[in-house]
């Protein structure tokens, strides 16, 4: 979950919630004063949430002074000291609301933003994903130029028409399921990727000290395994696949990361891969 559907999640529930209150506040015929001192927490609750912890500072002071403003004339009738405690009490408690509450939702933002700096897994299928790729064949490349070994890349491209053309639930099955087959096919070495690229999804699989030979047996397995299994679920589709060594092929795995590369930027424009 990104920090942006965190946040419509917090502001949708947190405005409910003292809604809720202000309204029971209200049935139950609690002053009227003490009811809109209740929904003076919404605006501070918002600032915090939108301008964090400055937000929450502001949004306190501001709906401590309009509170203030609502018991102005009863301070007029009976005089200001009745009220010190009660007007001191609220201050506190619109501040230190929003104080705490900017803090936390700071430190939320972070947390959720490192977590979406170093994901390397991809929702649809709980393979790794295109940022995984990256990071892992630039440690096969320098792997192999360093100890003179060498490393291949298979790949299947499955039209993204025939799976987008299934219901929601048994699309969102079939992605999840063709995870799992995927990871009980390959060796325990070898990883997975799966990426969204525009008009196909891309299964990707990743083996360490397999040359061209053992590369193209590999290819041909995993092209006929994914045929296999799409055409048990239902969906009749014209796969294409690709074998790439290293060295050796050169060229086409750098074309093939410049793909992977901006599916990872889509996915994360915010958060470019770290180095």
């Amino acid at each position: 979950m990104t920090y942006a559907s965190t946040r419509r999640l917090i502001l949708g529930g947190g405005v409910a919630v003292l809604l809720l209150v202000a309204a029971i506040l209200f049935f139950r015929r609690v002053d009227t004063v003490e009811v809109l001192a209740v929904l003076l927490f919404i605006p501070v609750f918002l600032a915090a949430v939108i301008w964090n912890l400055p937000g929450g500072a502001i949004g306190g002071a501001l709906a401590s002074a309009a509170y203030a403003a609502l018991r102005l004339d009863a301070i007029d009738a009976v005089g200001g000291g009745r009220f010190i405690g009660l007007l001191t009490t609220r201050t506190i408690g619109y501040l230190a609301f929003g104080l705490l509450g900017g803090w936390a939702v700071h430190q939320l933002e972070r947390s959720l933003e490192k977590l979406d700096i170093y994901d390397l897994i991809d929702d649809d299928t709980k393979l790794f994903n295109a940022r995984f790729f990256l990071q892992e064949t630039d440690l096969e490349m320098a792997r192999a130029q360093r100890y003179k070994t060498l490393f291949s890349v298979a790949f299947v491209d499955i039209p993204a028409s025939a799976i987008d053309a299934l219901a929601r639930r048994k699309r969102t099955g079939l992605l999840l399921d063709l995870g799992r087959a995927l990871h009980g096919a390959i060796r325990t070495v070898d990883r997975g990727i799966h990426a969204r690229m525009g008009g196909v999804h891309r299964v990707a699989v990743i083996c360490p000290e397999t040359g061209p030979e053992g590369a193209e047996i590999f290819r041909s397995r995993l092209h006929e395994q994914l045929a296999s299994f799409l055409g048990g679920r239902g969906v009749k589709a014209e796969l294409s696949s690709t074998a790439i060594t290293f060295p050796g092929g050169d060229h086409e795995l750098g074309r093939l990361r410049g793909e992977f590369e901006r599916v990872e930027r889509e996915e994360h424009p915010e958060h470019p891969r770290p180095a």
